[in-house]
């Protein structure tokens, strides 16, 4: 099978979050299987040019005309990455908006020529893709272009129903559709123009990214409106959950981190631990907690903020980018406790090793989570997940009251934050019993082995619905 991935973001060439993670780990494990798989990702000026890269399919255009450029690399895990080039749309800093607290007024436009362009290049490319895979609103279009014309079947996966790509109706003309998809059956949303609609409703087949955020986007508390749409198209949509590169997140292998360890032999982590300690100033004989998250209230860390002030016998270290009043917050409890909380307000890929293989506990308190990479790589380098019961954390952590290896809370709460921590400082002073959660984490299979299968059945039925 070929398979054309799109979407905005790909590890290792842009990445704000999960997207780009699954995007430079699912064509790995679908190419590993014997399939055929491109992706293709914006060429955004923050993208610096590999050593292999080459410029092809000289003299393409979109279905309307308009010429862009197609550059192409080989990425580590062995398949092609196209880099579209348009200085009109993409020559400019930032990926989504010249910073992370604000979006281009153009993004419409910007991600519609990215639509048609993915378009352009499936049909140049031969031979021709059996699916093309989109990923979030941002490629919400490609299914209503192929609908609109004859191309490969569409599969469409929702990694955040949150970000939906819904923009002023008096600006569909510019999307080169027929005014027909414009309205409640086709990708208008409450008097807007949704991409992430047109997705749902135009692709052959929808998935999510675990099996949980399946049923609760169906739910009015997470549908963020649309869940009546997806109740309606509840028959195509399928919840599978991400996985992680387990080559790439590897404590036996990372040099990032200052000593190697395996579930097999988990005493070389405490010089881990020694080293996280000293490069952020924490108390050493405390019980360290951290979180590498976005900065955003999907993902609960306000909840966390009194907790760290009322937690004197626990030390805390933040790393993220995001909203600025939470960014303001943690800089300051980190000034006032110095000894107990730190914040690194950057992305830092190094750094976030090194806190997930010395934290004691990886911190996940989200009010919602689609799927949730962090607790799966925490788990792998032996960081016990304290997560809230939700999408993908309710599928990936189950507590260790129930027998699992993680502290899971229910309501999202600081109370409820608190007590989970308790209970796992209470059960960390218990060497023995912690260190036996510790390899129980380590080793879990969360590698994308056992996810590759259902995507294989979903590309299949989108085939012969697109027959």
């Amino acid at each position: 099978m070929k398979v054309l991935m799109a979407a905005s973001e790909a590890h290792p060439y842009v990445s704000t979050g999960g997207l780009a993670g699954v995007m430079g780990s699912l064509p790995q494990a679908l190419a590993q299987e014997g399939h055929r798989v491109d992706v293709v990702i914006p060429f955004y000026t923050d993208i610096e040019h590999p050593d292999d890269l080459e410029w092809v399919l000289p003299g393409i255009r979109t279905m309307s005309g308009e010429e862009f450029g197609v550059a192409r690399t080989v990425s580590s895990g062995g398949f092609n990455v196209y880099l579209v080039a348009k200085d009109e749309y993409f020559k400019r800093p930032g990926i989504y908006g010249p910073d992370d607290a604000s979006a281009y007024a153009d993004n419409d436009m910007r991600f519609a020529f990215f639509s048609r362009a993915v378009l352009a290049i499936s049909e140049e490319d031969a031979p021709a893709p059996d699916i093309i895979h989109c990923h979030d609103w941002q490629t919400g279009l490609i299914p209503a272009y192929v609908r609109d014309r004859t191309g490969p079947s569409t599969v469409f996966t929702i990694h955040n129903l949150n970000y939906q790509g819904n923009f002023p109706a008096d600006r569909f003309h510019r999307l080169m559709l027929p005014s027909s998809f414009f309205n409640m059956e086709g990708m208008e949303f409450y008097g807007s123009a949704s991409f992430l609609k047109a997705g749902i409703v135009f692709s052959h087949q929808v998935t999510t990214v675990s099996r949980t955020y399946a049923r609760e986007i169906r739910m009015p508390e997470y549908g963020h409106g649309m869940d009546g749409l997806l109740r309606e198209y509840a028959g195509k949509l399928t919840g599978i959950l991400n996985g992680i590169d387990t080559a790439k997140w590897d404590p036996a292998r990372d040099p990032c981190i200052a000593a190697s360890f395996d579930a097999g032999g988990i005493t070389p982590r405490r010089r881990c631990r020694r080293e996280l300690v000293k490069l952020t100033g924490l108390s050493c004989d405390t019980f360290i907690a951290g979180a590498v998250s976005r900065l955003t209230g999907q993902k609960g860390l306000d909840l966390l903020f009194p907790v760290m002030e009322k937690m004197k016998n626990s030390s805390f270290v933040v790393l993220g980018t995001g909203e600025k009043d939470y960014a303001a917050t943690l800089k300051s409890l980190a000034e006032r406790f110095p000894d107990r909380i730190a914040s690194i307000l950057r992305y830092d890929e190094t750094m976030a090793r090194k806190i997930f293989a010395g934290t004691d506990v990886i911190l996940m308190p989200s009010r919602f989570e689609p799927c949730g990479l962090a607790q799966m790589i925490g788990m792998r380098y032996g960081a016990v997940p304290l997560v809230r019961r939700t999408g993908g954390l309710a599928d990936t952590v189950k507590d260790v009251s129930e027998g699992g290896s993680g502290f899971v809370m229910e309501k999202a709460t600081p109370g409820e934050l608190m007590k989970a921590l308790k209970r796992a400082r209470t059960l960390f002073l218990n060497r023995g019993k912690w260190a036996w959660i510790v390899k129980r984490c380590m080793r879990r299979d969360n590698s994308w082995n056992s996810r590759v299968r259902p995507y294989l059945k979903v590309y299949e039925n989108a085939v012969e619905k697109g027959r």
